[in-house]
C-alpha cells in the first residue's frame, strides 16, 4: 500500500522561517504547487500498488514534483536532489512541510518511480489536463474559441523499423516458450531459432536493404513469429503461465503480430495506434515536417489554444 501523507503543510510566509526570509508568492513553483491536483493523483498513484504487503512507498507528491522539476531543469536525478535540498521553493513544490538541509530521498527512487508509473502514466495525463480545463473554465468567459492540436513529447529511443521490431519479438517469444517448456518439464517445441537468428544477421549487415529485401525479411519473421505464438497457446492450454510482466509484454506481442501482418498484406505503412517500441508501447509516431526529423517520437499529448490568448 503507497504511503499516505498526512503532514500538512506549512504557509508559504512561515515554511521560510529556517531561512529567516519567507517564500515569494510570486515564485512559479509556489503558485504551480497550488493548482496541481495532488489528492486526485495521489489516488490515482493507489492503483501502482495492487498488494497491501511490503514497506510503504514514498508520497506521490514528493517524488512526481521531482519528476517535473528534472524535466524542467535538465538535471539528472542525482543532481536534482542536491538541487532540491539547496532550493525552498522546489522542496515547497513537492510537499515537504518545512525546509530542511538534508536530500528528501535517495535519487535512485526516482527510476523506480518512473517504472511504477508507467502503467498509469494515461490516466495521470488526464486527471492533470482535467484539472487545467477545470480551472480555466473558471477564468475564461462563457464564450470562446478553442483550438486543439495533437503533438508528442519526443523521447530517445533507437529509430523503430519493422523489421528491427519484430526480431525483438520473435526473441522475447523464444524466451517465453523456455520458460513455459520448463514449467512443463517438457523439451521447448523446435522454434528455428539459429535458422531465423541467421537470416536475420544477414540482413543486418547488408549496408543497402532495397524494399524487396525488407519485405522478404519481414514475411520470414512474421512467419517465425506465428508459429511461436501458436506454441506460447499450446503451452497455456495445457497449464503453463507467465510472470505478470511478461504476460503484459505477451499482450504487446500480438498487437505487434497483428499490426505488421496486417500491414504486410495490404501493402501499407499505416495502421492506427502503431506500436514502435515492445518496451514502451505507449509511444507513437507523429509526422512534424522538419527538415532534420520529420518523424519524432513520444507519448501523445494535446495542445489547446483559445481565442484570450490561455494555452495549455
Amino acid at each position: 500500500m503507497v504511503y499516505r501523507q498526512t503532514v500538512t503543510q506549512l504557509s508559504i510566509e512561515s515554511f521560510g522561517t529556517a531561512l529567516s526570509t519567507p517564500l515569494s508568492a510570486d515564485n512559479e513553483w509556489v503558485q504551480l504547487a497550488d493548482q496541481m491536483p495532488w489528492q486526485k493523483l495521489s489516488e490515482a498513484y493507489q492503483l501502482a500498488f495492487p498488494s497491501k504487503l511490503g514497506r510503504a512507498g514514498k508520497p506521490f507528491r514528493l517524488l512526481y514534483g521531482s519528476q517535473l522539476i528534472k524535466q524542467r531543469t535538465g538535471l539528472s536525478d542525482r543532481d536534482i536532489v542536491e538541487a532540491i535540498r539547496d532550493t525552498p521553493a522546489y522542496q515547497y513544490f513537492i510537499g515537504i512541510p518545512q525546509y530542511q538541509l538534508k536530500v528528501p530521498f535517495d535519487h535512485t527512487a526516482l527510476a523506480y518511480f518512473r517504472r511504477r508509473i508507467a502503467p498509469i502514466s494515461e490516466l495521470i495525463r488526464n486527471i492533470i489536463t482535467d484539472a487545467v480545463h477545470e480551472r480555466l473554465q473558471r477564468h475564461l468567459p462563457t464564450k470562446s474559441v478553442m483550438i486543439t492540436d495533437a503533438t508528442c513529447t519526443p523521447v530517445n529511443i533507437k529509430f523503430p523499423q519493422d523489421t528491427h521490431l519484430l526480431n525483438q519479438v520473435r526473441t522475447n517469444l523464444e524466451d517465453d516458450i523456455k520458460v513455459m517448456a520448463k514449467q512443463l518439464q517438457v523439451s521447448p517445441p523446435r522454434t528455428y531459432k539459429r535458422e531465423a537468428h541467421a537470416k536475420w544477421t544477414a540482413f543486418s549487415r547488408k549496408p543497402r536493404r532495397w524494399g524487396k529485401l525488407t519485405q522478404k525479411q519481414i514475411k520470414a519473421q512474421l512467419q517465425y513469429i506465428r508459429r511461436d505464438l501458436r506454441y506460447v497457446d499450446e503451452m497455456i492450454d495445457q497449464g503453463a503461465t507467465l510472470t505478470a510482466a511478461r504476460a503484459k509484454r505477451l499482450g504487446v506481442i500480438r498487437l505487434v503480430f497483428d499490426q505488421q501482418d496486417y500491414m504486410y498484406r495490404n501493402h501499407t505503412h499505416r495502421v492506427e495506434n502503431r506500436i514502435v517500441s515492445l518496451s514502451q508501447p505507449e509511444i507513437r509516431p507523429i509526422m512534424r515536417g522538419k527538415s532534420k526529423s520529420p518523424v519524432e517520437f513520444g507519448p501523445k499529448t494535446e495542445d489547446r489554444c483559445f481565442d484570450h490568448g490561455w494555452c495549455h
